[in-house]
């Protein structure tokens, strides 16, 4: 017999019995007429779930292409027509040009080059993650090396800003993997940069906090309004600044936590209390293995 719903059949029930004579009684097949419309329900009710589960991914898909595109258009091309005007002003003026002009043109082209590379290194970053290619290599990392050399990697970035690291003396070493974990740092920094007013401080911290390294960076930005501070993870989605620009690709903080959960970590962002700015916080466990012993100068 049929199983069916105001939305058409759903799926067919069959009985058999090794009894001779009538298969069901009245009251028998009055009860399996019921359990056969609860039945029809249920199935019809996980159907419809199904359905508005691929609907949703579709509509999702569609919101994530767009604003794929969108972060494309925008992000490739801005630096590329800076790229394009520089370029063609040396080529076409450059013997007119003095030392100076000339020396700020390919300062143009090498920071909108290395802009360019940032951007496509987050896009493979995400493709890595989404892909499930990412295979953590973790071990015993020194967060004072790794801090100390990704505040050096990032200086370019950081130059118009204050920048302050305050570890915790003692550190025990964490368990992470080395390259991802200054990855995290490097694209908490810059978007940092992004958001605080130049000349404001930006600082990285670290300290030990319930059997845990607690690593954070702080800014003196605007902070996050409220309804923003569960979206800040997503892909491609950008908080506004105080001028009304979105900054950044939406890809850094997304690929920032989908590193930090791989290699065993927490991250999460608060803005600070009491005063303008956020704070973005790195939980890590600690490792087994001591720190190396300090040097003497």
């Amino acid at each position: 017999m049929p199983l069916r719903t105001g939305r058409g059949a759903v799926g067919v029930v069959g009985i058999d019995s090794d009894k001779p004579g009538l298969l069901l009684t009245p009251e028998e097949s009055r009860l399996l007429d019921a359990l056969s419309d609860q039945a029809a329900l249920a199935i019809d009710r996980v159907n419809l779930a199904a359905e508005i589960d691929r609907a949703r991914l579709a509509v999702e898909t569609d919101r994530l292409r767009s604003a794929l595109l969108t972060s494309i258009s925008h992000d490739l091309r801005t630096p590329l027509a800076s790229i394009l005007g520089s370029a063609t002003s040396l080529i076409s003026h450059g013997c007119e040009f003095d030392r100076t002009v000339q020396t700020s043109l390919l300062r143009t082209i090498q920071e909108e080059a290395e802009r360019l590379n940032r951007f496509i290194g987050n896009l493979l970053d995400m493709t890595r993650l989404e892909s499930g290619a990412l295979t953590p290599q973790n071990g015993p990392v020194d967060l004072s090396d790794i801090i100390g050399a990704t505040v050096q990697r990032a200086a370019k970035i950081l130059q118009n800003h204050q920048v302050e690291i305050a570890l915790e003396p003692n550190l025990p070493m964490v368990e992470a993997d080395m390259v991802l974990l200054e990855q995290v740092i490097f694209n908490l920094l810059d978007n940092a940069a992004k958001y605080a007013p130049e000349g404001s401080r930006i600082e990285v911290a670290a300290a030990q906090e319930n059997g845990f390294v607690a690593v954070r960076v702080l800014d003196e930005g605007d902070g996050i309004p409220e309804a923003d501070l569960e979206r800040v993870f997503d892909k491609f989605y950008r908080v506004r600044r105080a001028d009304r620009q979105r900054a950044g690709t939406g890809l850094g903080l997304a690929i920032c936590r989908g590193f930090v959960e791989a290699i065993g970590g927490r991250l999460t962002v608060a803005n600070r209390a009491g005063r303008k700015g956020a704070v973005f916080t790195i939980t890590l466990p600690t490792s087994s293995v001591a720190p190396p012993p300090a040097t003497l100068p």
